[in-house]
């Protein structure tokens, strides 16, 4: 008789775990549906692998504290879901857009060459040569030139759109007044073997 008591206790604590466990996926699965649109697939997979191992790991005495756990994780899980668009947080300031451009491989390059022609007097640079976005095909872009600058001038090499809302970079084509991608600048222009200011 005192050999099935512990056992008969240890079924029903069992048992009140995995109702316990139940009872959250289902508020779970409840409140995450709407959610789901808003969250990445890898994301989505995130609450229940944790609520799987959580299950796994719950022990007979900490019955209350894993099924308080187990509703208090997807409620938090609902919380992180982003609130604005994602163009939103893709959006990049003028200095953001100035690194993106100056950490181009082929402006950094420029940049070793202006130093090492100059013997230290002149560096590579970027000034804006508008302070106003430009409009293009329904976007915004910063508006840079990559420069030599000495102590006593500013010797322009190419003129840059840098997108505010992505990660697109135009050049700006002087002998065609066209702006062209830089996949294109690079396959036509071939910037990587640019040594001077004339080409």
């Amino acid at each position: 008789m005192a050999s099935r008591t512990p056992s008969t206790r240890n079924l029903f604590i069992a048992g009140a775990v995995a109702g316990a466990l139940l009872l959250g996926g289902g508020v779970y699965f409840a409140t995450m549906k709407p959610a789901e649109s808003r969250v990445m697939p890898a994301m989505a997979k995130t609450p229940a692998s944790a609520s799987a191992s959580a299950s796994a790991s719950a022990s007979a005495s900490a019955s209350a504290s894993a099924s308080a756990s187990a509703t208090a994780a997807p409620r938090a899980a609902v919380n992180v879901a982003p609130s604005h668009p994602v163009e939103v947080q893709h959006l990049r300031n003028k200095e953001q857009a100035a690194a993106a451009l100056m950490a181009l491989p082929e402006l950094q390059a420029w940049s070793a060459i202006v130093e090492k022609n100059s013997g230290g007097k002149s560096h590579g640079a970027l000034i804006e040569y508008d302070p106003a976005p430009r409009k293009l095909n329904g976007k915004n872009y910063w508006q840079f030139s990559f420069v030599e600058n000495s102590s006593d001038a500013a010797q322009r090499w190419e003129s840059f759109l840098v997108s505010s809302s992505d990660e697109e970079i135009l050049v700006e084509d002087a002998s065609t007044d066209e702006v062209i991608s830089l996949a294109r600048w690079r396959r036509e222009k071939h910037p990587a073997k640019r040594t001077s200011i004339d080409g």
